[in-house]
């Protein structure tokens, strides 16, 4: 074997060893050194908000810092490194060698004809077998190696892991310094998309611009202009859109090319440029209102208008003045509808109209000279609003009430609405059976605001009992003859049927003189509850249309969970009776009871099935009929407490018995009421509280529309022009933003009046409601009426405060009133508990 040979082998693997460890170390310098460079720069460029020559230069600054870490880990590796380099290399980790290699490579490198080869091939034989005792030096950067290759692992899964999960603009950044095939522009993940970008714009016309930001959110953004000539941009902000993105702005009256870009927290749009040519646009636009007939409104005409808000149905006449002569034009609405041409007319000016029947956007389109179309106008805002329904509510007597069969029940009932009211009628039952209509007014065709109308129920004529009742509601029908009449419903009232008032009188008096227990307690408890379950879903029929279908289900649900608690409750009673009933005659007036009230069980049950089944309408009759059972019962509850009082206390085992069941009923019925002046208090509490969260609603939005209205007065004194500058139209972004939290305030009040039968909370709804509509037309109408509509917005703003004001004095009222009922209620308490000791 050539020994020599091998010892160039083992020379050559270690010099390669030792270039393999640099070689390492160099990759985890230019490694660690890139990454903390790109990440670094990545940072630098979300400062710089990923700008075009940020991306450039931190580019630039990558390849630079690249190549020199290259440079940097390769100067070692461009050594020349000799055989006795290595040799010593060798022989310095490995002393036991005793420099044998070394002096092997030194006689082999110097080796003579005259020397002895056989001592030399003898030293090169034993530096060999030395070499192999140490696996030929290779354990030497063995070590240094492996931590090399730890240290590169380990930190490329800490980069791995950090960009990861670290900030989004960190993926970003390096995704914009490493792929180069990406333009500077493209790489960026802040993107501003401008809409019409570069155009041609007719002279004097205004000119619509669309923003919207990509991978990031601002409230500020601007548009930057530069007419030809001027040496400074100018500044437009832009007002946000429909989408939380997008931004819109207007440029008026353009007679110049001017040159734009679009700035937001530091991203900048590409710069664009529009051409100034002679082609027509709007110069001045006037609207003309003529509002549905059924409103008996006179026409209205606003000069230099735009913007339209007013009612459904409404016919809205455009008279346009173009800023040069144009063989025609259209409107053209976003929505999709089809075109309303344009007639010219003999002066050169331009008149058309649409119909107001859905809300969306406008603007006015113009044939140019040539034929093309142009864009004459900024769009404009379309505001529709809804005739509001009428309102309708009992004066007299205004809640449940008792009379005896041969009674009169007088009502009187009081609609009103904007336009007119057409007809007027009151529906009664007996007992919750067919419907009766009466009509109060209306049928001859006159219409009036505010109708007054009274009806006499004659109780006599209906052949009632005791126990029966009569449920009557109102209807008002206006006279919307665009979508067609609305109608409106009262809350529905009972009047229960009880004995004559002799009947009492006798009852009282004998309670009085003494001789069995009960009679104290509240006896119709039972039926006041279900009275409370008919009129909720009555009044949840009468509202589905204008109800939320999650807010709808919730509230059967609630019906279904509240008869089922009486239910309850009157089985519970039912029980109770049944296991004391022994000892009591056949015609007792309590066997009755127990006979009847299975009945109204079984009864509340089957409205029970129906409000599961989503079908509360068909709920009411059974409900109804659970009612008069209920009241059958507790006329048959006093008829025997009046006998038991009647036969002075004593009668042996049957008067203990009755006695016993007497207080049993009054018992159940004392927790009944309990649980239901609980119940009442704290509706009563939450519906305080809403009411006092509404009136501070109602207070920040008359704060709000006072400066508005204050700012379109200063900004009708400084000119339209200015106005326009401002951000378009006048301020109506914000009228607007006001119109649709009154508007929301409106729905609350109104919602709460019909929960808590409250028509003085309906009343106020309504003016806000009106200021709502108010503030749209402000918007539409922008400062051309000196901010006559904001005020009067202001002012039903201010009319619905004061109505909420009178309700919250009134509260201090009902808490006095409420305070000295429960002190004449302990009083009487008292004087029974003295009255029974004595």
């Amino acid at each position: 074997m050539d020994h020599r040979a091998e010892l160039v082998n083992v020379i050559r693997g270690i010099r390669n060893r030792w270039r393999l460890r640099l070689a390492t170390r160099g990759a985890v310098i230019v490694f660690v050194g890139m990454v903390a460079v790109l990440l670094l720069s990545a940072s630098s460029l979300q400062a710089a908000k990923f700008s075009v020559p940020a991306i450039i230069g931190f580019r630039l600054l990558a390849l630079a810092a690249f190549a020199a870490l290259v440079a940097y880990a390769l100067v070692p590796l461009r050594r020349q490194v000799t055989d006795t380099q290595v040799a010593l290399y060798l022989e310095e980790h490995n002393p036991s060698l005793e420099t044998a290699i070394l002096s092997a490579v030194e006689s082999s490198a110097t080796a003579k004809e005259s020397q002895s080869q056989q001592l030399v091939e003898r030293l090169v034989q034993q530096a060999i077998e030395q070499s192999r005792a140490i696996e030929h030096g290779m354990a030497i950067d063995r070590p240094r190696l492996k931590r090399h290759a730890i240290t590169l692992a380990t930190f490329a899964a800490a980069a791995a892991l950090f960009i990861a999960l670290g900030p989004a603009y960190i993926r970003s950044g390096l995704s914009a310094l490493l792929i180069f095939y990406h333009s500077a522009e493209a790489a960026s993940p802040y993107k501003i998309e401008v809409t019409p970008g570069d155009a041609s714009v007719p002279r004097g016309g205004d000119l619509s611009v669309h923003a919207t930001l990509k991978g990031f959110a601002s409230k500020d953004v601007t548009l930057m202009m530069l007419p030809a000539g001027a040496t400074e941009f100018e500044r437009l902000p832009l007002v946000a859109g429909a989408d939380a993105d997008t931004f819109e702005g207007v440029m008026f009256r353009l007679d110049k090319d001017t040159e734009y870009f679009i700035d937001s927290n530091g991203v900048r749009s590409s710069h664009y440029k529009l051409k100034v040519v002679d082609l027509p646009t709007v110069k001045q636009l006037d609207v003309e209102y003529r509002f549905p007939a059924y409103t008996n409104l006179p026409p209205r005409k606003e000069e230099n208008g735009g913007d339209v808000a007013a009612l459904r149905g409404t016919s809205v006449l455009l008279h346009i003045t173009p800023t040069m002569k144009t063989s025609g034009g259209r409107i053209l609405f976003k929505e999709g509808a089809a075109p309303s041409p344009l007639s010219v007319q003999a002066d050169g000016s331009l008149a058309g109209n649409f119909t107001l029947s859905q809300p969306g956007f406008y603007r006015i389109e113009l044939d140019g000279p040539k034929g093309e179309k142009v864009e004459a106008s900024p769009q404009y805002t379309i505001d529709v609003l809804d005739d509001q329904p009428p309102t309708v509510s009992f004066g007299k007597p205004g809640r449940d009430t008792s009379a005896s069969p041969v009674e009169e029940v007088f009502t009187e009932v009081k609609a009103a609405d904007d336009f007119g009211i057409k007809q007027l009628q009151m529906v009664y039952s007996v007992n919750g059976g067919p419907q009766k209509t009466i009509a109060l007014f209306g049928g001859g065709g006159k219409t009036l605001t505010e109708v007054t109308a009274g009806h006499t129920i004659y109780l006599e004529e209906l052949g009632l009992q005791p126990g029966d009742f009569v449920s009557y509601f109102a209807k008002a029908t206006d006279n919307d003859s665009v979508p067609g009449p609305q109608t409106a419903s009262s809350d529905i009232y009972f009047v229960q049927v009880r004995p004559f008032k002799k009947d009492y009188k006798q009852a009282q008096s004998q309670a009085q003189q003494g001789g069995g227990g009960g009679g104290g307690g509240d006896v119709g408890e039972l039926s006041r509850q279900q009275r409370e379950i008919v009129a909720a879903t009555f009044n949840t029929v009468r509202d589905k249309a204008k109800t939320k279908a999650d807010k709808y289900r919730e509230n059967v649900v609630f019906l279904n969970l509240a008869q089922a608690k009486l239910r309850t409750q009157v089985e519970e009673l039912l029980n109770k009776l049944k296991d004391r009933l022994g000892a009591l005659d056949q015609d007792s007036e309590f066997r009755s009871i127990a006979e009847q009230l299975p009945k109204a069980a079984a009864e509340m049950g089957q409205a029970e099935a129906l409000l599961k089944a989503m079908k509360p309408d068909e709920a009411l009759a059974p409900e109804q009929r659970a009612l008069k059972i209920l009241q059958v019962v507790e006329q048959q509850y006093e008829t025997q407490i009046a006998q038991q009082n009647g036969g002075g206390g004593g009668g042996g085992q049957q008067s203990q018995m009755a006695e016993d069941l007497a207080d049993l009923f009054e018992l159940e019925l004392d927790k009944l009421a309990n649980q239901y002046e609980m119940k009442q208090q704290a509706e009563q509490q939450a519906s305080d509280q809403q009411i006092d969260q509404l009136a501070e609603k109602l207070k920040e939005l008359a704060r709000r529309q006072q400066q508005e209205a204050e700012r379109q007065a200063r900004l009708s004194q400084a000119g339209s022009q200015q106005q326009k500058q401002s951000g378009g139209g006048g301020g109506g972004g914000s009228q607007r933003q006001l119109a649709q939290e009154a508007e929301e305030a409106a729905r609350r009040l109104e919602q709460l009046s019909r929960e808590q039968k409250r028509p003085d909370l309906a009343d106020a709804a309504k003016q806000l409601q009106e200021a709502a509509n108010a503030m749209r037309q402000a918007a539409a109408n922008g400062t051309q009426d000196n901010g006559a509509l904001a005020n009067s917005a202001l002012e039903k703003l201010k009319d619905a405060q004061k109505k909420l004001a009178q309700e919250m004095n009134g509260r201090s009222q009902r808490d006095i009133q409420d305070a000295l009922r429960k002190s004449q209620e302990l009083a009487e308490e008292q004087k029974d508990v003295a009255s029974e000791v004595g």
